[in-house]
């Protein structure tokens, strides 16, 4: 069984910034986000605040990306935001490691339980290659409407 791309990435929930660090591209995002009504308007001082103690860099990717963890306080909507870095930045891992990260996730949940089930989508997208560097190297709806016409399966659950 597989779930594809169309299951899983609403196009209103990607956006591009030519942002060049992590504080200005949660400050441009945040905006977008909480003007759609996804987060609460603590959203960027929570998040620029939990990265410092939490970093969100992920490593062992096909792709350098960030999982940001909102937490489920500042969340409205369930779902998983995807920010393109037309400038990737320096981000850390939690392991101390630095990455150039070309794109950030946002995983947003209201409740621990649907935290935990995106929290396995996301998990299972990390470890599919093929499908993480078609999703960071799509930068338009246009582009991600051609990866759901060919059906591109995005992980199997």
């Amino acid at each position: 069984m597989y779930r594809f791309i169309t299951e899983w990435m609403d196009t209103n929930l990607m956006w591009v910034t030519e942002q060049p660090t992590f504080d200005l591209a949660v400050q441009a995002i945040g905006l977008e986000l909480e003007g759609r009504g996804i987060v609460n308007d603590t959203f960027t001082r929570v998040v620029t605040e939990q990265e410092r103690t939490i970093p969100s860099g992920v490593t062992d990717v096909a792709v350098p990306v960030a999982v940001v963890d909102v937490p489920i306080h500042v969340s409205k909507q369930d779902g998983i935001t995807l920010l393109h870095l037309n400038q990737p930045f320096v981000m850390q891992t939690i392991a101390g490691e630095s990455i150039r990260a070309e794109a950030i996730f946002f995983i947003t949940a209201t409740t621990e339980a649907k935290q935990s089930a995106l929290h396995k989508l996301m998990d299972d997208l990390l470890m599919d290659d093929e499908t993480l560097q078609a999703l960071v190297h799509v930068q338009s709806r246009t582009g991600l409407y051609h990866l759901q016409t060919m059906d591109l399966k995005a992980f199997s659950y």
